[in-house]
């Protein structure tokens, strides 16, 4: 690895993927946006990264992001050690990073921005076979989620949890069953997936909907449960 410093190019290219992404602090970017207005050759590499991740959109399948995704992308790129007692973050600061060091924080940010961009709206099946309807008793949240054989397709219909926290949707069998996590609910959208192995839809299930940190809950439900309803046959 190089001890050299980001040259001003490598600065500016990472800077302009950050905005792309939408990583940067809102006095970050309104630095940026001043600078586009400002700086035509800077403005033209902000949306050549944005039209590189766009592109990556049109080759991605919608499903629902598993519990821990963040979590697991950091892990497979080795900023993590284990064993894991805090979760890193993939940004770093510019100033002083290596060359080599560039190119590992610009590879976290594309994978991270390819997740990102993996929710995005699906249709609604036309003859689903179950269906459950989640609200909150207090607050505002609502959660639909449909099925077609074990094709399931959530939407996050009104209410969003705190920019630290996450809605991490759950699969209970039955009354006495240990809760089964089903990923981390999209912000926005709809997002689909196909139940794992060993899940089966029927009139004892009930999905529930618990407030978790960032990323989803590693060890079963942690936070509080906002909401549960039963599966119902349609």
């Amino acid at each position: 690895m190089s001890d050299e410093h980001l040259t001003p190019e490598q600065e500016n290219e990472a800077l302009a993927a950050e905005f792309a992404l939408g990583l940067l602090e809102p006095d970050e970017a309104e630095a940026v946006h001043q600078r586009m207005v400002n700086d035509p050759v800077f403005a033209s590499a902000v949306r050549d990264w944005q039209e590189r991740f766009s592109a990556m959109a049109d080759e991605l399948t919608a499903v629902m992001p598993p519990a821990r995704a963040m979590l697991n992308i950091q892990r497979a790129l080795g900023l993590v050690d284990e064993p894991l007692s805090k979760v890193p973050e993939i940004r770093r600061g510019r100033g002083k990073q290596t060359g080599g060091g560039w190119f590992g924080w610009l590879a976290g940010a594309v994978v991270a921005g390819a997740v990102a961009l993996a929710v995005i709206l699906l249709p609604q099946t036309d003859a689903p076979g179950f269906a459950a309807d989640l609200v909150a008793e207090q607050g505002v949240l609502r959660v639909e989620a449909r099925l077609d054989g074990r094709d399931m397709e959530v939407a996050l219909a009104e209410g969003a949890p705190a920019d630290d926290r996450d809605f991490e949707l759950w699969w209970i069998a039955d009354q006495d069953a240990t809760p089964v996590s089903l990923g981390v609910l999209p912000r926005d959208g709809r997002a689909s997936m196909t139940l794992p192995e060993g899940l089966e839809p029927g009139d004892t299930v009930q999905l529930a909907v618990s407030d978790e940190p960032l990323g989803g809950s590693p060890t079963g439900v942690h936070g509080p449960v906002l909401a549960i309803g039963p599966l119902t046959r349609l």
